[in-house]
């Protein structure tokens, strides 16, 4: 595997097409700490997020996280005690994206075009999450960065409950760039 994804042919690509390649589970609770220093740096003031009694009275249980805070929550650790140690020069750690490190492709590079997101229940104190990360559409294609293909990423955050927090489609254009000829114009 080289530090961008693991390398393998189309055909390895194509049978991880429409199935759960990774589960994550997030590494904290839903949290008003959390949800704080969200807010601060965008003086974000909605008493939703910050008051119960406000939260209760626009129809919440009780406080709700910002639905964006979805990816904060459904991610895991980066390091945890009895991980090994990252030392100088390391591949620094990259958040789950499956697509990218765990689906081989004949590629070497790639970069992300596009998310959506799509959100359902709201997080509320205590929740914690999970998500399930799936390959659900491929298309090959030469751009001029080189030829490869969109992979796309269907991520569903869900909670506890199993309730659907929120739905993220991520594109991943994965490629090999040109070689030094082509891009000189010479044959």
């Amino acid at each position: 595997m080289t530090g961008w994804g693991k390398i393998g042919t189309w055909e390895d690509t194509q049978a991880f097409l429409g199935k759960v390649i990774k589960i994550s589970h997030g590494a904290d609770a839903v949290e008003m700490g959390s949800i704080r220093r969200w807010l601060e740096p965008k003086e974000f003031d909605s008493p939703i997020h910050t008051d119960a009694q406000a939260a209760k009275a626009a129809g919440y249980k009780g406080v709700v996280a910002p639905a964006t805070m979805a990816f904060t929550y459904g991610i895991p650790p980066y390091w945890q005690p009895g991980d090994e140690s990252f030392k100088f020069g390391d591949e620094p750690c990259q958040i789950p994206i499956p697509v990218i490190f765990d689906v081989p492709a004949p590629c070497s590079l790639s970069f992300a075009t596009s998310v959506e997101i799509e959100f359902f229940e709201p997080m509320l104190i205590g929740d914690r999450l999970s998500c399930s990360h799936k390959l659900t559409d491929i298309t090959r294609k030469s751009l001029s960065v080189g030829k490869g293909a969109f992979l796309t990423q269907e991520d569903t955050y869900r909670n506890q409950r199993s309730e659907i927090v929120a739905i993220a489609k991520l594109v991943i254009f994965r490629f090999n760039p040109p070689d030094k000829k082509e891009n000189d114009g010479q044959q």
